[in-house]
């Protein structure tokens, strides 16, 4: 098995993206507006639910840093029966349901620009409208696979417990020996559960890339294809993501830096935009890989990646 670089595969996304950066932007864009927009009315409106809590614990917290009961209990029913609070939550569910296909629309344009097909303009995004259950049923399914395959983890931390819970409460000794040895064990349970988790996602982080490019296929299937075009190189697309923290951790910088020099707004709309051409990058790179996996890899400035393998 040929192993290549990140850098390869980032080579590859810039040179499709080569002319193309404002379309898939523009794409990017209305793949993320639904999320934006209810993020972008809640906070307008003030009914963003975790600001709301936010709020709420730092409102009954007491001088001496206790929590006010009653205030707390008073505050939790008033966001219950606050209409506006319910109202972004059904909105929230509404942007969910809408992103899968969009995206699925955003990784067929990605991949007709690896393989320099006719460019359908932004307009691509709805290409896969129609697979709008199946974007969603791929969405829920890996999930539940990943929750699975994270499970072991899980009951580890509960078993973490068990020293805990089997100590000699009347020894004072005993019962911090025991806490220490569960903190101990639960501190390992989470890394387990952590990486099981990210080995569970690379398994399944084709699935968008096989259903985009398979539109008469289910869900389930492209969820078990990209399992099958990832074994063996799951460390390779691991570290294809772990290069672009480069990227995410300049954008805090840069908009740092904004905020510090122009203020809120100029800052989030610096961010914004770092944040949309960060993840075309990404989903660029990791389209290359896909292809990758299902036809022989591009080699530097030869033949574009074609439905068939390789074309001039």
């Amino acid at each position: 098995m040929v192993i290549y670089s990140s850098g390869y595969w980032k080579m590859l996304a810039r040179r499709a993206l080569k002319e193309h950066w404002l379309t898939a932007l523009l794409i990017a864009l209305v793949v993320n507006l639904p999320s934006l927009l209810v993020q972008g009315i809640a906070a307008m409106t003030g009914n963003d639910l975790l600001t709301q809590v936010q709020e709420l614990l730092y409102g009954s917290l007491s001088e001496s840093g206790l929590v006010n009961e009653r205030a707390l209990i008073s505050g939790l029913q008033a966001l219950e029966e606050s209409t506006g609070i319910w109202v972004m939550q059904g909105l929230n569910i509404v942007a969910w349901l809408l992103t899968p296909c969009l995206t699925l629309g955003m990784v067929s344009w990605m991949l007709s620009r690896h393989r320099g097909q006719e460019d359908p303009g932004v307009t691509g995004v709805f290409s896969r409208m129609n697979l709008f259950f199946k974007g969603i049923g791929l969405r829920l399914y890996t999930a539940w696979r990943v929750f699975l395959f994270m499970l072991p983890g899980v009951l580890l931390s509960v078993a973490a417990l068990l020293p805990l819970w089997l100590s000699d409460s009347s020894s004072r000794i005993s019962v911090l020996s025991a806490a220490n040895t569960s903190l101990g064990l639960q501190s390992a349970a989470m890394m387990a559960t952590i990486a099981l988790g990210i080995i569970a996602a690379m398994k399944y982080a084709l699935g968008d890339m096989v259903l985009a490019d398979h539109p008469d296929m289910g869900p389930i299937r492209a969820a078990k294809e990209s399992k099958r075009l990832t074994q063996g190189k799951k460390g390779q697309l691991f570290f294809l993501y772990t290069s672009f923290l480069f990227w995410y951790l300049l954008e805090m910088m840069v908009s740092g830096v904004v905020l510090d020099m122009l203020g809120a707004v100029p800052a989030l709309m610096v961010q914004m935009l770092i944040s949309l051409a960060i993840s075309v990058y990404l989903h660029m790179a990791v389209s290359a890989f896909y292809l990758g996996c299902v036809a022989p890899p591009v080699q530097p400035g030869g033949p574009i990646i074609d439905e068939s393998g390789i074309v001039d």
